[in-house]
């Protein structure tokens, strides 16, 4: 007999390891939605986490000043000439920071305001602007959207403030209201109107929505191209980078959640929460981004939007609310009882 034919075959057969190969892949295939999943769940609670952080750091400064922080508006100091777009200036700005001193910044927003309230006093006390615009803060980031990171240079945050009904653009002038339709009843206002007090709250600040995640689309997440995402985090004067509305309407070119060329259908939606996927992300016949503003919140998370109550509360609130629900929700004064669940 050939001794040939008493060796022991050695390793696999070409269908064998076609067989091995694919039962590796459906396993992955099966583990990688369970990651995500994992992952998500993570990202939302660092979310929550982070609304908590402000929520309490909102209550602290009301603790120590008797009002929540000023929202935030356009103009300038007073002597100077008021300008009614698009930030908070002081004209003296450099003569003052290279002297060591720090600038006119009561018109900053809210997140400039309760910094040392989340553990950041040392940036609210930085001297120079253009280091304060450009050093981020993590708990502004959602981690379901985005890293800690800059834009054209400068930090953003995730998080808006919740202006009730409506709101305008803009500061006309040091006494404007910002009234659009002549309501003004959200938890975060303009500063030329005053600021807001816990028994300002008629509807209830457990009732309320104070900050929550303002809607873009994932394509804009890195370029500023949204008019709401396209300003510094501090100082954006009194516009959609600072705040969101729940009332009224939307229109918009939409393409099923990809960027919309001048072809693309309008879309009208109301202003309830809704993914960023269905976000607007114009653009123009040779594919260059179209800067557009829109006035709601919506989140990067699968499920719903997040947001702090104005009693300090986090609470999420799934996608497709009715429109009278979520306005009840966004009102301070209303006194609506609508419930959203």
């Amino acid at each position: 007999m050939s001794r040939q034919g008493n060796k022991k075959r050695i390793g696999f057969t070409l269908i064998e390891l076609l067989v091995v190969i694919a039962i590796i892949a459906v396993l992955i295939g099966l583990l990688v939605p369970a990651v995500q999943k994992v992952r998500e769940a993570a990202n939302r609670s660092q979310c929550m986490n982070n609304l908590k952080q402000i929520g309490m750091a909102y209550h602290n400064y009301h603790s120590a000043y008797g009002n929540f922080p000023p929202g935030g508006q356009d103009g300038r100091p007073t002597g100077q000439a008021w300008q009614t777009c698009c930030n908070w200036a002081d004209n003296d700005v450099t003569i003052k920071n290279n002297a060591g001193q720090m600038d006119d910044r009561s018109g900053f927003n809210w997140r400039y305001h309760i910094l040392p309230y989340i553990e950041q006093e040392q940036l609210h006390r930085v001297v120079s602007r253009a280091t304060l615009y450009a050093t981020p803060t993590k708990i502004y980031y959602c981690p379901s959207r985005r890293p800690v990171t800059l834009i054209r240079g400068n930090a953003r945050c995730d998080y808006n403030g919740n202006t009730g009904t409506n709101f305008v653009n803009g500061t006309p002038n040091a006494t404007d209201r910002s009234t659009g339709s002549g309501v003004v009843d959200g938890a975060v206002q303009n500063t030329s109107a005053g600021t807001l007090r816990v028994t300002d709250f008629l509807d209830g600040t457990s009732n309320t929505v104070l900050i929550s995640e303002k809607w873009l689309h994932p394509t804009n997440y890195s370029n500023g191209a949204d008019g709401g995402d396209n300003e510094v985090w501090c100082n954006a004067g009194w516009d959609e980078c600072v705040v969101r509305q729940a009332g009224g309407t939307f229109t918009y070119r939409y393409n099923n959640g990809q960027k919309a060329p001048p072809t693309s259908p309008n879309r009208t939606i109301d202003r309830t929460p809704r993914p960023d996927s269905e976000a607007p992300a114009q653009v123009t016949a040779a594919g260059a981004n179209e800067t557009i503003w829109n006035q709601q919140f919506g989140s990067a998370h699968p499920s719903g939007v997040n947001a702090v109550m104005s009693d300090g509360s986090v609470r999420g609130f799934k996608y497709g609310l009715a429109q009278a629900a979520w306005i009840a929700t966004c009102s301070r004064n209303g006194g609506e009882t609508v419930n959203v669940e």
